[in-house]
């Protein structure tokens, strides 16, 4: 197994896992939002406050987990992972 870091080469297949998996699991209208939440995460959220650890398996993408920067107006706060 591999792991990479590298997210903005592999978005759409990494929004395509989270919701593939999400509509198994729970349905396809949960699938669509988990995956429009993961679009949005890699569209919007400045580089400094994401990081994206994906897993790969025989060159397929197999798993993947985001944490987000947390803060209270200016004070970090911590760090949340999604989705």
């Amino acid at each position: 197994m591999d792991y990479s870091t590298d997210y903005s080469t592999h978005a759409e297949a990494i929004v395509e896992l989270f919701a593939s998996t999400f509509t198994a699991s729970e349905g396809a209208e949960e699938g669509a939002l988990i995956g429009a939440l993961v679009r949005r995460l890699i569209a919007e959220t400045p580089a400094g406050d994401l990081r994206v650890f994906t897993a790969w398996e025989n060159s397929t993408l197999v798993g993947g987990i985001f944490f987000t920067r947390l803060t209270w107006g200016s004070v970090p706060a911590g760090g949340r992972m999604t989705p």
